[in-house]
């Protein structure tokens, strides 16, 4: 009889669990899977966003390149022109603004190099970038006179940075 009992103790708990309603799935999960959809499709468009702006600055860029690099070039010459050509006892100071300007545009030059990566543009702004490190360099040595200034190294070094954008830039035109 005992045994009976345990029997009908057993059957009874398990009528109870088949009464028991089944687990409904959970929304606040669904709703949650649907949320981090929507966020990850907000992040792809914001993403496509950002590439489609830096697309768009890289072809400014580009476009600008050759014609700020002849700019800037020309500045560059002048201002040593202009230097050479004041009386001794101002030479000094104009020199350290050469070398100021000179630092700006390889300062520019050097900033470009990130936005061209795997660009056609990437190792001319590389080489502009070095040309303008060799000028400021080169302008600081002239601060000391004349003499400094045309014994100072780099202008070999100099030529070829210059040459090697000139190339590319009659290339691109």
């Amino acid at each position: 009889m005992p045994a009976k009992i345990l029997l009908l103790l057993a059957l009874a708990s398990l009528a109870g669990c088949a009464t028991q309603p089944l687990p409904m799935p959970d929304h606040g999960a669904s709703s949650a899977a649907t949320q981090s959809a929507r966020l990850a499709q907000e992040k792809a468009k914001l993403a496509e966003q950002r590439l489609a702006a830096i697309a768009a600055q890289r072809a400014s860029a580009e476009r600008q390149f050759c014609p700020n690099w002849q700019q800037a070039l020309l500045r560059a010459r002048n201002n040593a022109i202009g230097c050479a050509k004041m009386p001794v006892n101002a030479q000094s100071t104009c020199w350290q603004a050469v070398a100021q300007w000179a630092n700006e545009e390889s300062q520019y030059f050097h900033a470009l190099r990130p936005l061209f990566t795997e660009s056609p543009y990437a190792e001319p702004a590389e080489h502009a970038a070095r040309f303008f490190d060799l000028a400021q360099s080169w302008a600081m040595t002239c601060e000391d006179g004349g003499a400094a200034c045309t014994q100072a190294s780099g202008h070999q070094q100099m030529d070829q940075e210059k040459k090697q954008v000139n190339q590319f830039c009659s290339h691109s035109s």
